[in-house]
């Protein structure tokens, strides 16, 4: 299980970072044709050709925060002591075998499994949990986001070579699951070679681990591919494929061509326009899958709230109820591909308070909290004036889509009506995080995927606004929020949780920090040549390694 990820509009049209929420899984809408049906058991062997939407940040799963390498570095390279059943949502035995929580729930003792080794053949032991616990916790580890949840931690200790203990300050909701699910386990006999600072050691994009796929090679900008570990210590969860390889390809129609000529087998987040128009109907369509299923993320345009121009909540208010929400939703999304949201968490989730609807489009009333907040059109030129300052700022966003370039235009166009001057820039992924994390924008426009059982502390708690490269990057504070969001970590009950979250939904929604957007509906298109494709709850809601072609079907062999 993962923390939460940004996510770049671009994945079901928005560009995603990761954050966490409990959600009930939406039943997928099977479409298109089903696969050819399986003559005999499984069989391991072929490939899977998966595109992804942009190139990703890294392979080390301390420092990586994108969605598109989240599953690569955290679940199929390397691995965390425990795991998360995608169907039960029950923690399992991984690497450790088993554990135990002392009656106060502050000490956490696991037994780890005999006989894993690491990609390079080295034995897995307490050396190298110890190894990861420390690195998320030193300050010098670019790695905010994570180490957001393991403040309660205070100590880690090797009990012997397969016994490790966890100490915590306090107790918290999530303790069990961030040790067993958001650690991902590297090797401490790699990592202390070579480059001295963490951030920048080689393992980022030549990384080791103990799980069922091995790294091969990553072209930057192009493809990273993966290949089954035959000696994987799991023997009861067999790896279908052989080969997992990920394409790299930004633009919407350039992947849509690709899944139409059988060239990829995978496209997650296929845009609406280019299925519908270019390819749902067609032969090409006849051999391929279609699920659409609820993608467990939300969009939003997030404000620069240490800039004095977004200093007044009247002025937020504003630019949130400018936003053409159902023109987007039409135009972009088709009318079908997304919903529009009132907060951070899933509709489904029941910490969601339905009684606080979406913001309308009310352009009349934007104008009013503007001329209160003391932005007139009085210069003659159509823009609003403060203190002798046009309302002009600047949106940074994922610009390789053109459908994100689409809404973007979209927005601006409804604020220039207004009188606001916003200008467009469209930048890399990479070059956006770098951007946010510096805090160097006046606004941007991204997404968060979202993950099982919500801690809101990592996107919204005061205590990250002034950490750079955190998931607050925004520079939200709220006492009110962080007293709600500190008695939230210590409920055990999940019902008087929730409530204490419905608080919270409504201080944020109050205070617009941001203007949520969509909850993205994903399309999800598959080669019919793979059987025993299902979707669930967890991100990335589908487990390409459970997939497995017949023989007469595999195209590359095993």
């Amino acid at each position: 299980m993962l923390h939460s990820v940004r996510w770049p509009l671009a994945a079901c049209l928005f560009l995603v970072l990761s954050a966490c929420s409990r959600h009930d899984a939406t039943a997928p809408i099977a479409t298109g044709q089903p696969p050819p049906v399986a003559a005999g058991p499984p069989v391991q062997g072929d490939w899977v050709v998966q595109r992804i939407n942009a190139d990703v940040d890294s392979l080390n799963p301390i420092t990586g925060e994108d969605t598109n390498g989240a599953d690569l570095r955290n679940n199929l390279i390397c691995e965390g002591l425990l795991r998360m059943d995608n169907y039960t949502l029950k923690l399992e035995p991984c690497l450790a075998v088993s554990w135990e929580i002392s009656p106060d729930q502050l000490t956490y003792t696991f037994h780890l499994r005999h006989g894993v080794k690491w990609h390079d053949g080295e034995p897995f032991t307490a050396d190298d949990v110890k190894y990861t616990y420390d690195k998320i916790q030193d300050p010098k580890v670019d790695c905010a986001p994570l180490r957001g949840y393991f403040t309660t931690i205070k100590s880690c200790d090797i009990i012997d070579p397969y016994t490790i203990r966890f100490t915590a300050t306090e107790r918290y909701f999530k303790t069990l699951e961030v040790l067993g699910t958001y650690m991902s386990i590297i090797p401490k006999h790699v990592l202390e070679q070579g480059e001295p600072d963490f951030n920048k050691h080689p393992f980022a994009r030549h990384p080791i681990g103990t799980g069922p796929y091995k790294f091969v090679r990553w072209d930057t900008g192009s493809q990273i591919v993966l290949e089954r570990n035959d000696d994987y210590w799991d023997t009861t969860r067999p790896s279908y494929p052989k080969r997992l390889v990920y394409e790299i390809i930004q633009e919407p129609y350039v992947a849509a061509q690709l899944i139409k000529k059988g060239e990829i087998d995978v496209v997650d987040g296929m845009a609406p326009i280019q299925w519908e128009r270019e390819l749902a109907g067609t032969r090409s369509a006849a051999r391929l899958q279609e699920i659409v299923y609820d993608y467990p993320a939300f969009s939003y345009f997030g404000f620069n709230l240490r800039l004095p121009l977004f200093s007044d909540v009247r002025v937020r208010h504003a630019l949130d109820l400018l936003i053409p929400r159902d023109e987007i939703l039409k135009k972009i999304f088709l009318g079908k591909y997304a919903n529009e949201t009132s907060g951070y968490d899933l509709p489904s989730a029941p910490s969601y308070d339905h009684d606080i609807l979406p913001t309308p489009n009310d352009p009349a009333l934007a104008l009013q909290l503007l001329n209160q907040a003391g932005w007139k059109n009085d210069h003659g030129d159509g823009l609003l004036y403060k203190d002798g300052q046009p309302f002009s700022f600047n949106l940074l966003y994922p610009g390789a889509n053109a459908n994100t370039q689409k809404i973007a235009e979209l927005i601006q166009e409804a604020f220039r009506q207004a009188g606001i001057d916003m200008k467009l820039s469209g930048l890399e992924f990479d070059q956006l995080i770098e951007r946010t994390d510096d805090w160097k924008f006046d606004a941007t426009m991204m997404g968060w995927s979202l993950d099982i059982n919500s801690d809101p502390y990592q996107l919204w708690h005061s205590s990250q606004a002034d950490l750079k490269k955190s998931s607050n990057f925004i520079g939200y504070k709220n006492p009110a929020a962080d007293k709600l969001i500190e008695a939230g970590r210590l409920e055990y009950n999940d019902d008087k949780r929730n409530v204490l979250y419905r608080q919270l939904h409504r201080i944020i929604h109050d205070d617009y920090p941001v203007c949520f957007l969509f909850n993205p509906r994903s399309i999800l298109l598959i080669s019919n040549r793979f059987q025993n494709v299902k979707i669930f709850a967890p991100r990335p809601c589908f487990d390409i390694t459970t997939w497995w072609v017949p023989k007469p079907l595999q195209k590359y062999g095993d």
